[in-house]
Order: C-alpha cells, then sequence, then structure tokens
C-alpha cells in the first residue's frame, strides 16, 4: 500500500501556507501534519510530529532559513528539508547545500511540480534544476581543495559515487547485495568521514569532480 510523504509546512505568510496546506494535502501522495509560522515555531513542532519532509520558506527569520534547517536536522535526524524561494542566488544554495537542505526551489513552482520534488526529497535524494546545480559548481569552481577522496577505502569510494548519481539507499542496496540497514550505516559513515553533512553535497561534489575531469574511483 502506498504511504504518503509526511509534510510540515513552515512560512510566517498565514494565509499562503494554509492555502498551499490545502492544495498539497488533496494529493493522495501527501498528508500535511504540521504548520509553523516562525523558525524556532518550526523546529518545536516539527521535532514533536517527526515529518519526513519539511517544506519551508527560504527568507525566513530569527533564525535564518539556513540555520533553521540545521536546527531541524539536529532534532529529526531524518528529516529532509526543501527551501521555497525568490529567485535564490548561488551563493545562498551552495549555503543551504553545505546545511544538509534536500533542495531549494523557485517560488513560481506549479503544484504537480512540487508534489514530485516533495516526493524526491522524501527518498533522500536531492532536488535541484540542472540549471541552479550548474551555477553553484561554478561559483565553487575556482577553489581548488586538496582531494575529499584520497582518504577513502574503494567500498566509500563506490558509495560515493552511487550516492552521487542520486540513488537511494534501497537502490544502493539491490546494486552491492546489501540491506537498506548496512547502507544506510556505511552512507552515514561515508558522511562523517567527509566532514559533511547531507547526500545534496556527496551529489554536488561528484557533479563538481566530473566537471573538473576527476573520477570517484
Amino acid at each position: 500500500m502506498h504511504v504518503p510523504v509526511r509534510l510540515f509546512m513552515v512560512s510566517p505568510a498565514a494565509a499562503i501556507r494554509e492555502s498551499l496546506a490545502r492544495e498539497l494535502d488533496a494529493y493522495d501522495e501527501i498528508t500535511v501534519v504540521g504548520e509553523a509560522g516562525s523558525s524556532s515555531g518550526g523546529v518545536s513542532r516539527a521535532a514533536a510530529v517527526r515529518p519526513d519532509v519539511v517544506l519551508a520558506g527560504a527568507h525566513m527569520r530569527d533564525p535564518d532559513s539556513i540555520e533553521m534547517t540545521r536546527l531541524l536536522r539536529a532534532a529529526v535526524p531524518d528529516v529532509q528539508v526543501l527551501l521555497l524561494g525568490l529567485y535564490p542566488s548561488p551563493e545562498f544554495v551552495s549555503a543551504a547545500l553545505n546545511a544538509g537542505v534536500a533542495g531549494v526551489l523557485i517560488h513560481t513552482v506549479d503544484v504537480r511540480e512540487l508534489v514530485r520534488a516533495i516526493q524526491t526529497a522524501a527518498t533522500g535524494q536531492m532536488v535541484l534544476t540542472t540549471r541552479t546545480l550548474m551555477s553553484v559548481l561554478s561559483l565553487e569552481h575556482a577553489a581548488s581543495p586538496p582531494d575529499p577522496l584520497a582518504s577513502l577505502t574503494p567500498l566509500e569510494r563506490e558509495l560515493f559515487a552511487l550516492v552521487g548519481e542520486g540513488l537511494s539507499n534501497r537502490e544502493i542496496a539491490q546494486r552491492l547485495h546489501l540491506s537498506p540497514g548496512t547502507v544506510r550505516n556505511y552512507v552515514s559513515r561515508l558522511l562523517r568521514k567527509l566532514e559533511i553533512d547531507g547526500r545534496g553535497q556527496v551529489i554536488a561534489l561528484a557533479a563538481r569532480r566530473e566537471l573538473t575531469g576527476h573520477t570517484a574511483v
């Protein structure tokens, strides 16, 4: 049986938030489990209901959306956060990915696309347009840090490549003939070793390495 994604929404614009919540909740794929009008309220209430995905405005304050994401992921480690903003800059998207955001969407996205984005985020995959991703990569391309993959084992490099393709833990488990729980533990260990917070950063790093001619293995 299909299990709907548990969605929590955060935005100070009450009328718009409530209208969008009703529209999204009408889809069988989504169940809206709560709303908040502030970042602090979103963190505390989301921790209580433990949603799969939090959809929030990209321009929240006290704390801002990026710090709110860090707090949400600390309170609910498995939660995925999508930010909806007014033409977010590459600098903002890069900072958001570094904070563990699953994706940053333009506020003009239509509801059907938004439903698909929420479903994608719930599987642990990054939600980002190619244009936005390339703008972030171009921003970061000027720096030439040491190769972060140099200390990885062969298995960790293979995991890096598979996560970098956007595969979910279940898909990786099928590819490597391992249990999803084992893959989840391996991926968590990989993220700690690379000192990054989320799968979105792995995908961005893999794309950047491809752009610069590096390979994961």
